[in-house]
């Protein structure tokens, strides 16, 4: 029986794409291609999943002695980011919409015709609308899903292609989405008129289109029923907007609604 004293794994250092910076990974434990690896992480902001890293053809322990190393960042459970990658305020979000469906790469998703999509506030964070708290990350959904984290939440609703589009590399429903989202989940009023505020003044949606979007929600918010012209001043009032710009945008609405009428 050969007594020769085991020789502890050897590091091999992995050079990838400049972005990523360098990462270790013992030889005797993973045999994931620092190409394969490369890949992936790239097309994702720098993240990983166990899943995919298995797929790559590494294993859960490889994995988990890369963290351990250094050489992975844990986000999320079974999400991770390469160490050399930038960091991003999104990435907790990211990490979450990636651990939603861990073992296919973000590319493949966003191929679907209708992947998880982040809504609600996460929505408007991923927008820079508002200052609503988004400490949950809400995603909408075609059918029915559960999670066992607290800080995901999901909507079951089947959005439409004009409902939604990509968002600093997520799936993210549109701004007028993602207002009437928050209208209907009964968004307290002063939180809402601020993320209407942004989405006129930053944003730059179609004032006729927020007006109507807005119309089912009126009576809730305290104006006439159907009467999301209204409701959007209303809002703009309450969100500090100056008076001439608030004038300029009701006769804006009103000469529209008039011309309407009289075709």
């Amino acid at each position: 029986m050969d007594q020769t004293p085991r020789r502890p794994p050897v590091l091999e250092l992995l050079q990838l794409s400049p972005s990523l910076g360098t990462i270790a990974v013992t030889s005797q434990e993973s045999v994931m291609s620092r190409q394969d690896l490369a890949d992936i992480a790239s097309e994702q902001w720098g993240l990983i999943t166990t899943a995919q890293a298995e797929a790559a053809g590494s294993s859960r322990k490889a994995v988990g002695r890369l963290a351990q190393s250094g050489a992975l960042e844990r986000l999320a459970h079974g999400v991770y980011r390469l160490t050399g990658a930038p960091s991003d305020p999104r990435d907790d979000l990211r990490a979450a919409w990636l651990a939603l469906d861990p073992a296919r790469t973000a590319g493949e998703r966003l191929r679907d015709e209708l992947p998880e999509v982040v809504s609600h506030r996460s929505a408007a964070a991923l927008y820079e609308l508002g200052d609503l708290d988004a400490d949950r990350h809400e995603f909408t959904v075609a059918g029915r899903r559960q999670t066992r984290r607290n800080d995901v939440r999901f909507h079951r609703a089947t959005l439409s292609s004009g409902d939604w589009g990509i968002v600093h590399g997520l799936p993210c429903t549109t701004v007028i989405r993602t207002i009437t989202d928050l209208a209907a989940a009964r968004t307290d009023g002063g939180h809402l008129a601020a993320v209407v505020r942004d989405a006129l003044t930053v944003r730059h949606v179609d004032v006729d289109q927020l007006a109507h979007a807005l119309s089912p929600y009126a009576a809730r918010y305290g104006a006439h029923d159907g009467d999301g012209e209204s409701l959007l001043i209303r809002f703009l009032e309450d969100a500090g907007v100056p008076r001439a710009a608030r004038r300029t945008i009701e006769l804006a609405t009103r000469g529209r609604t008039a011309a309407d009428r009289v075709r």
